[in-house]
């Protein structure tokens, strides 16, 4: 989505050693005040959904993210700009044939039962993502470093292209270039967890984690609340909170946090849709607005009759009424697309429409699959797992467009988010609505992880070998305009293959209590709000 500064930079500065904010008491400026920022207070976050597990290396939605954020840390991280700066490793190197990567980690980092955090963490948590047992779906993201493939068809013991040299320095081998990876080291896949506490039990570990971050678990009551409070031996510092509860809401309507926000029961909030303009005009709360790297979308499992049809996925593309969906649902609040690489990440082309409401195109595509005027078509379940309002109105609208030309749609709703996303991974949803948030700032992230044949976000089942040769090309590809070049030539063939139908860019618009101070909002989206850098004016 829309940002203004162009994120193929951070590509150019790769090898350049930055170093991390600290976290010491500084001032800022307030307008014409200057504040000092306290320690101290409890912000209670609100989470739409359940999340499904806190073990990094298999969870998979923002909900768990959100919370794991806060509790562990990776070798690098990105900053609000999205550009990748140090984390537990203090600086890297990267070989000119951009084969080898050397980390130094820092000195005294400690896991929160109080160990010291060393190179063989690393090297465990790294070589855990590509353990088939765990069925990581990060895994993929490792296929090119050396001896990865050998130790996941278990021919050998230990993965060749990870090394600890020593206690604090941790290398790691591609047997060919890999573009992003550095970038893709910051996602919250790749955090550094304990051996011996995730050992004792992995469920128990995804229930009640241990990492380095600057936030420690304390407890949680199943389906209401996760309470974490600060780590008094973060290497960047004491966080400035006390404590974070994260709220549980189960799909309610954003409505109904709202709500609680307004009486004084939350310190944040996601706004609906019909209060926006109201807010982002307050004078009573601070108001965050911003483009965010995501893509909702309906997803089209090729498996199921008939969606195994091509004609068929694309008169359905021809059909959904994107602009009625704009005036009638989200009123202006996020931006239509029909593209799949969102406004904001490099590769995206602006501009340029592939589709769009074209009844008379539909009708002639779904008579060519033999079907005329719809005519003893099966009917589709399409599954949802928001039910709010807003989100019936606008599937409402989807089916009454469809049926017009005899594609019937059975809307199921599925609120648990657990249960929805099995249906996915299991690829039992023959249709559904979901939104992928960006990882990491590449195309890569959006192409490769949704459509190539090996990746476990594959829910549509989508299998195109040119578009697996492409994907894998543009991977290793260092030429940054050849590369873009890859990948729109890759978007352009998965939707004339039209195995989704993208629907929306979002916007972050949150909402915060005037005593919330530190802010900080990236175009990675809420869950990845960085809750270290932020103090309360008040004592709650």
């Amino acid at each position: 989505m829309k940002r203004n500064r162009a994120v193929f930079i951070f590509f150019l500065c790769l090898s350049i050693p930055l170093f991390c904010q600290t976290l010491s008491p500084s001032i800022f400026a307030q307008g014409k005040e200057k504040e000092i920022p306290a320690k101290g207070g409890i912000y209670r976050r609100p989470l739409e959904f359940s999340p499904k597990t806190l073990d990094p290396a298999v969870a998979v939605d923002i909900y768990s993210v959100a919370v794991l954020q806060q509790i562990f840390d990776g070798l690098v991280q990105f900053d609000k700009d999205l550009n990748i700066i140090p984390c537990l490793a203090k600086s890297w190197k990267i070989s000119l044939d951009g084969l080898t990567y050397t980390f130094y980690l820092r000195e005294g980092v400690k896991f929160h039962h109080g160990r010291e955090m060393t190179a063989k963490d690393v090297a465990y948590s790294l070589t855990r993502i590509l353990d088939p047992k765990v069925k990581s779906p990060a895994a993929t993201f490792l296929d090119r470093v050396v001896g990865s493939r050998e130790f996941q068809g278990g021919t050998i013991q230990s993965v060749k292209g990870f090394i600890a040299p020593d206690k604090y320095t941790f290398v790691i081998k591609l047997s060919e270039p890999y573009t992003p990876f550095i970038s893709i080291l910051g996602m919250n896949k790749f955090k550094v967890l304990p051996r011996e506490e995730v050992e004792k039990s992995e469920i128990q570990f995804g229930r009640a984690p241990v990492g380095t971050g600057p936030f420690k678990y304390v407890s949680a009551k199943e389906g209401e609340e996760i309470i974490l409070e600060a780590n008094p031996d973060y290497f960047e510092g004491r966080p400035y909170l006390d404590k974070i509860v994260f709220k549980i809401f189960h799909g309610s309507p954003r409505e109904e946090i709202f709500r609680l926000f307004k009486s004084g029961e939350l310190e944040g909030s996601p706004i609906p849709f019909n209060e926006v303009e109201e807010m982002s005009r307050s004078a009573q709360y601070t108001f965050f607005q911003k483009p965010i790297l995501s893509l909702r979308f309906y997803g089209l499992n090729s498996q199921f009759v008939p969606l195994k049809t091509r004609n068929i996925r694309k008169a359905i593309n021809f059909l959904v009424p994107r602009e009625e969906i704009g005036k009638e649902v989200l009123r202006g609040m996020a931006n239509l697309t029909d593209r799949i690489i969102p406004l904001g990440m490099p590769g995206h082309q602006p501009g340029k429409s592939i589709s769009g409401y074209h009844p008379p195109k539909a009708r002639q595509l779904i008579k060519e699959a033999g079907y005329p005027e719809g005519k003893g078509l099966p009917s589709i379940d399409f599954w949802s797992a928001a039910r709010s309002e807003l989100a019936v109105r606008e599937l409402d609208l989807v089916k009454s467009s469809l049926s017009e030309h005899g594609i019937t749609l059975n809307i199921q709703y599925e609120t648990q988010w657990p249960k929805f996303h099995e249906l996915l991974t299991t690829k039992k949803a023959p249709m559904f609505m979901f939104a992928w948030y960006a990882d990491f700032p590449d195309p890569d992230n959006f192409l490769g992880t949704l459509f190539h044949s090996k990746s476990s976000y594959n829910y549509t089942a989508y299998f195109h070998p040119e578009v697996d040769r492409l994907i894998d090309r543009a991977k290793a590809e260092r030429d940054y305009l050849k590369r873009m070049e890859m990948y729109r030539t890759i978007e352009e063939i998965v939707l004339d293959d039209a195995p989704i139908v993208p629907i929306v860019n979002h916007l972050l618009q949150w909402i915060f209590q005037p005593y919330v101070k530190g802010i900080e909002l990236s175009a990675l989206g809420g869950a990845y709000i960085p809750m270290k850098k932020i103090w309360l004016s008040k004592r709650n």
